[in-house]
């Protein structure tokens, strides 16, 4: 097996928050040969296979983690289909996201440029849907290629399949751990790209004075847009947006809003209303709290920082503080937007 496999590896450097305990194993995988002949591995030694994409929407837990971590490198990106008014991308599941993008603009197509400066790898964008800006991955998403654990082969999955919800799918629910996704097929556009109808976007080009941005400017706006809201988790330790933004039935807002008249919402197509869980962070008055070695990020109620030497245990404690404190005030209960591994 041509297949480097090591033992009690430190996770805390392969997760963007920097904490966590060891891997019991740990391996790079940049074929699904290497990953079939890891399956077997993990087989024998009776545990469970966890995939790590980048390390920005996890977080570890400490101790020794009963598990064989693999490390996603399967690279690739070659246009599968060329049309007058779209392309067919087959990008590998180890490929960086924000390059994914970049080399997709530079080709002239649209449909990711909001997804700009989005951490992790290609593979790890289904499992929770990313979105940013009005757009999510499902929107582009044609079909992707997967390991199936179960049965051991290799399928196809397609958008349908993949039961694509807000920050979900069923890589993280109905069925999770059963795939490991091996490559995306995206759907991208040659016609022009539309403005993000955000404020903080409309804000950026009203003042450069620019109505019709081209794909290079959104992407440059949505990435100077972010380095504000977002520490740069090679600096400050973090893994972006730490709670999902509770969606409530209209009928629940209205008693919201009854309390708190400035509550900030968004309305969905689907009739329910998304609460940004910042702003309901901040009006708990836990911006910038200081948590000993955590904080809570005083330029973004909704990042949660490692200042240094932070444990698992540390997290939980501020995690479960905020979800109280916001329970109490406004009688939502917040989810963990990372996935927690261990």
């Amino acid at each position: 097996m041509n297949l480097a496999i090591s033992e009690y590896v430190d996770l805390s450097k392969y997760s963007t928050m920097r904490l966590g305990g060891q891997a019991r194993y740990f391996a790079e995988v940049d074929s699904e040969n290497n990953l079939q002949e890891l399956k077997k591995f993990a087989d024998k030694v009776k545990l469970p296979l966890f995939i790590l994409g980048g390390g920005s929407n996890v977080v570890f837990s400490g101790g020794i983690l009963p598990m064989v971590v693999v490390k996603m490198a399967i690279k690739g990106f070659k246009i599968i289909e060329d049309q007058p008014d779209y392309s067919l991308i087959e990008v590998g599941a180890g490929e960086n996201w924000d390059s994914v993008v970049e080399r997709s603009i530079a080709l002239g197509l649209s449909g990711i440029e909001s997804l700009s400066a989005i951490p992790g790898t290609a593979g790890a964008t289904p499992v929770q849907n990313i979105g940013a800006y009005g757009c999510e991955i499902k929107n582009v998403l044609e079909k992707l290629r997967v390991l199936d654990l179960k049965s051991g082969e290799a399928i196809t999955l397609s958008n349908v399949d993949c039961h694509f919800r807000y920050r979900d799918s069923i890589f993280r629910n109905e069925e999770k751990g059963r795939y490991i996704i091996l490559s995306v097929l995206l759907r991208l556009s040659k016609k022009p790209p539309s403005m993000p109808d955000y404020p903080d976007v409309r804000r950026y080009f009203t003042e450069k004075g620019i109505t019709r941005p081209t794909l290079g400017e959104i992407r440059e706006a949505v990435i100077k847009i972010r380095s504000i809201k977002l520490p740069d988790p090679a600096v400050v330790p973090n893994v972006g947006s730490f709670f999902k933004n509770p969606v409530v039935t209209r009928e629940e807002f209205k008693k919201i809003k009854s309390s708190f008249p400035d509550i900030k919402f968004f309305e969905l197509e689907n009739g329910k209303i998304k609460i940004p869980a910042g702003w309901l962070i901040e009006q708990c008055g836990l911006k910038g709290y200081d948590f000993g070695r955590l904080a809570i990020y005083d330029k973004n109620a909704l990042v949660l920082i490692n200042k240094g030497g932070a444990s698992f245990a540390n997290l939980e404690d501020l995690k479960n503080l905020i979800i109280e404190k916001v329970f109490q005030k406004f009688g939502l209960r917040l989810a963990p937007e990372p996935v927690f591994a261990g």
